[in-house]
């Protein structure tokens, strides 16, 4: 299965009722638990607040269940971190949340991966051994737990903001789930500012050995293009692994669902983005938090601030406003990624970027 099937088919375990065909073509129904029974069965037996769970699945996937080769460890790999499931359990080379999970449930890696129920369990494990014995008596005692299962305090940031703020959707299978508003503290974050170029960002730079340096290309080389990615996991993740010494990859920026802006490199760097030296050395690559199969990944917020940073990045460098200097990676030699997905909308995002250049 590849990335492209996110949707189609979210791994064994999946909630409500699944479609399965029959040779003769006749559509069957298989239920199973709910995705909402799922997390209160997890959140029991670990003894972990049912909302913060679903605040992290929905911090993580929108709830989503992505199959195990949608951000599949490959070493060099923009997207492939090697995150796996509704809980983004990790498995490569700097972490392994996945094998962690696997010694505290007794549940395969194989089960972690695929299996919805067994990845929350997973999650729920994780998270409820990395807060010790002693379990906080309100959410907020849960931060510095959730900062480190996310081996970021930016993720313990979002997932605070969707506690603080809800959320509510219907996932893929057809249930609808809802987070009440908690009442919680989100911390603000301190940043440098003296290094971006972009000022609607905030400044988290990338590891010095994943892009390359000591190029003028403000003169010497020409910035023509803007490659538009997306992760395949979460803003948190994505910064994350670029400022990993072992990832080998790198974007200028990173864009979240409700329009936040992350630069990680400078413009006059090259980022490794594209999986091709000379797009590379050309281009300017953002980054969007997301999934490329999963439609909810595009939200207003999301397009109006890549639109208003891709505008800025087209004024500086004279790109001109078009599919052939917009492109999205999918578009680059070589490239095998379905990256930015067919929910994107080329049409949309090019007229909010002339709208707002």
């Amino acid at each position: 299965m590849d990335r492209r099937n996110f949707l189609k088919l979210g791994g064994a375990g999946f909630a409500g009722a699944v479609l399965l065909g029959t040779a003769g073509g006749t559509a069957l129904a298989q239920t199973g638990p709910s995705l909402a029974e799922q997390f209160r069965s997890a959140a029991t037996e670990y003894d972990v607040p049912k909302e913060l769970l679903l605040a992290m699945g929905h911090t993580n996937t929108l709830w989503e269940m992505p199959p195990p080769t949608a951000s599949d460890y490959e070493p060099g790999d923009l997207h492939g971190r090697g995150a796996y499931g509704l809980m983004q359990l990790y498995q490569n080379p700097s972490r392994d949340t996945l094998g962690r999970a696997a010694g505290l449930t007794g549940l395969s890696e194989q089960a972690l991966k695929n299996e919805r129920a067994a990845n929350v369990r997973g999650g729920a494990a994780v998270v409820s051994e990395m807060v010790g014995g002693t379990k906080p008596s309100g959410l907020d005692g849960w931060y510095e737990a959730v900062a480190e299962y996310g081996d970021t305090e930016l993720y313990a940031q979002e997932v605070f903001q969707t506690l603080e703020r809800g959320a509510s959707t219907t996932i893929s299978t057809g249930e609808g789930l809802r987070l009440a508003p908690q009442n919680v503290t989100v911390p603000a974050m301190v940043t440098a500012l003296s290094s971006m170029d972009y000022r609607g960002a905030t400044w988290r730079p990338a590891y010095g050995g994943n892009y390359s340096s000591g190029f003028n290309r403000e003169s010497d080389i020409n910035i023509n293009r803007l490659v538009v990615h997306v992760a395949q996991g979460t803003v948190a993740g994505t910064v994350s692994w670029f400022q990993d010494s072992r990832a080998n990859v790198s974007a200028h920026y990173v864009v979240g669902d409700r329009g936040a802006v992350f630069q990680c490199v400078r413009h006059e760097d090259v980022a490794w983005h594209a999986g091709n030296w000379t797009w590379n050395k050309h281009s300017i690559g953002i980054e969007h938090g997301g999934y490329a199969d999963n439609r909810s990944t595009w939200t207003d917020a999301k397009y109006r601030a890549s639109a208003k940073l891709a505008a800025y990045c087209c004024r500086r460098h004279k790109i001109p406003v078009d599919r052939e200097h917009v492109v999205g990676h999918v578009k680059v030699p070589g490239s095998t990624h379905y990256c930015p997905g067919k929910h994107f909308n080329y049409h949309r995002y090019l007229r909010l970027i002339r709208r707002f250049k």
